[in-house]
């Protein structure tokens, strides 16, 4: 059994997002919220398979819930929006597949199939151990950086910069897809576009609306997200 987590502000919508499930034997509506805080305690409770998330919520939105999830304790995601612009950051996220309303019920049904052989697979796979070492290719030469060298990792268009001390390289990939390969008793996100590595952290210190300042033990200062917080200080 799939279990659902709606994530949606407007009753008329969770009504249809109900009704449309009701066809689909093996998926269960656990519950439904209608803000960021109330869906991060619903997943914590209840641990859904599968989201179904809207963008815009009130005071935050379905991206910042994500980040605020560890990458290894996400259910999968399916959005549902009005808004065509957010479909490049929601894959970002790993999304299984982003509808606009109003939803087609032909279209809806593809969803939730994507998302249920996504769920297969990923039940079936083996636990992958977290990477030890990165391919980079820079100027003709393809060379190996281990991950315990590295200090952070900064998103940059649809590269990852990998600053290891001194030196700095770039990896063909996005930040969204690197994280979920990095060990999470290591590696913590600490905004949309960095992770930092926590035995180069020295220092955590306050600043304006929440948000905060890391400092690495190579002089580095960058900007803890309050929406990151709580994953920063967690286990």
């Amino acid at each position: 059994m799939i279990r659902v987590l709606v994530v949606e502000d407007e009753p008329l919508a969770v009504r249809r997002l109900r009704r449309l499930l009701k066809s689909e034997r093996d998926v269960k509506v656990v519950a439904a919220c209608g803000d960021v805080p109330a869906a991060r305690r619903e997943i914590e409770g209840v641990a859904p398979d599968l989201l179904l998330l809207d963008v815009q919520l009130p005071g935050s939105d379905g991206l910042a819930l994500l980040d605020s999830l560890p990458a290894v304790r996400r259910p999968a995601v399916i959005f549902v929006t009005a808004y065509e612009r957010y479909a490049v950051p929601a894959f970002d996220h790993q999304a299984v597949d982003y509808l606009l309303n109003p939803i087609d019920p032909e279209r809806f049904r593809l969803a939730i199939d994507r998302a249920r052989r996504h769920l297969e697979r990923r039940d079936a796979a083996p636990p992958a151990a977290p990477l030890s070492r990165l391919l980079v290719r820079e100027r003709g030469r393809a060379f190996f950086v281990r991950v315990a060298d590295v200090d952070w990792f900064e998103a940059q268009g649809n590269y990852v910069r990998v600053h290891a001390g001194r030196a700095h390289h770039r990896l063909r990939t996005s930040i969204g897809a690197l994280e979920p390969q990095l060990d999470p008793r290591h590696f913590r996100r600490i905004n949309r576009s960095q992770i930092v590595a926590l035995d180069r952290v020295r220092e955590l210190q306050p600043w304006f609306h929440g948000d905060g300042v890391v400092l690495l033990t190579s002089g580095a200062r960058l900007r803890l997200s309050r929406r990151y917080r709580d994953q920063m200080y967690g286990d």
